[in-house]
């Protein structure tokens, strides 16, 4: 099964957009992401569950 997240869902403007069959390779995908595009120097789980949340089956 393949998962995608569009990281404007999280944060609107952004137009990166993650696809994979693991959600957790989607997850590791958008903490380098938030730490590199939207200078994010800590991602906190909470964070993490709250962009995990908006996973899609692709």
């Amino acid at each position: 099964m393949k998962f995608s997240l569009s990281c404007g869902d999280a944060m609107p403007g952004c137009s990166a957009r993650f696809e994979d069959d693991s959600r957790e390779v989607i997850l590791e995908q958008v903490s380098v992401h938030a730490r590199e595009a939207h200078g994010v120097e800590v991602v906190t789980p909470e964070m993490l569950d709250a962009i995990g949340a908006n996973i899609v089956t692709a």
